[in-house]
């Protein structure tokens, strides 16, 4: 979506990518459009909310924050660190 400036918020699009991707873009759309997953994005939501998220991509090691595509690379090291400190 941010790379290649895609609409996923054009139905047909998303469909398109979710098909590329190997993926049944039919049952999954049908299966957003349900009310348990309609309410579970509701609970994601608001617990993202409750934690501080303010925006996407947000990703969390423990409680570290990080926001932005551009912070993947912070979010291997902090990955690697914790899985190393769990590992000793």
């Amino acid at each position: 979506m941010w790379e290649e400036g895609l609409k996923l918020d054009d139905r047909d699009e998303l469909a398109r990518r979710i098909d590329a991707a190997g993926l049944d873009s039919a049952s999954l759309l049908a299966a957003a459009e349900t009310d348990p997953v309609k309410q579970k994005l509701a609970d994601n939501t608001a617990a993202a909310v409750a934690r501080g998220v303010f925006g996407i991509p947000t990703f969390f090691v423990g409680d570290e924050m990080f926001f932005g595509k551009e912070r993947l690379g912070q979010v291997e090291e902090a990955v690697e660190t914790m899985t190393a400190r769990a590992a000793s």
